[in-house]
């Protein structure tokens, strides 16, 4: 009996696009002007379909700062509103970095112990998921991606968050 074959979940990095938010960008919480900076990846279909799974999230400005991102109260208070504002971060975010972790981490995260610790709330992970899920879905439905595409980069999702120890 033959194998199944396996699915790459994590399709490969080929057009990479770096989101970084600025330390000016953060403590002013100006999402607004990254929402602004992110619409071109919506243009077209063509567009939104280069760039799905190629975003990585990278903070700038706070490489001196001890702390993790995650322990620091501006950086999670604007990925918070950042991620109901733009809820198309499931389609565009790479599964091989740790984007994902670090917005589902400040979203999700009900207690911030420190050194990066952080406790999940199970119900805010679930909205967060479903959100990111409704922005994917629409592209999709939008544009008429193939399905089965959406089945993939779902499950990808999910297996980031699994492996996070997020869920």
């Amino acid at each position: 009996m033959a194998a199944s074959p396996r699915i790459d979940l994590r399709p490969g990095v080929t057009q990479p696009v770096v989101l970084m938010l600025s330390r000016r960008q953060i403590e002013a919480c100006d999402v607004a002007s990254v929402v602004a900076e992110l619409k071109p990846f919506l243009a077209t279909r063509e567009d939104a379909w280069l760039y799905r799974g190629q975003m990585s999230l990278t903070v700038d400005g706070y490489n001196h700062d001890p702390r993790e991102l995650v322990d620091i109260p501006e950086v999670r208070k604007f990925l918070k509103v950042f991620e109901r504002e733009w809820p198309y971060w499931a389609f565009f975010f790479n599964q091989v970095d740790d984007s994902i972790k670090i917005l589902g981490s400040c979203v999700c995260g009900t207690s911030f112990p420190g050194a990066g610790a952080v406790e999940i709330d199970a119900a805010k992970l679930r909205d967060f998921l479903l959100r990111g899920f409704a922005g994917m879905n629409a592209l999709f439905d939008k544009h008429g991606f193939p399905e089965h595409e959406l089945e993939v980069m779902s499950r990808g999702v999910i297996e980031v968050v699994e492996q996070a120890g997020m869920a």
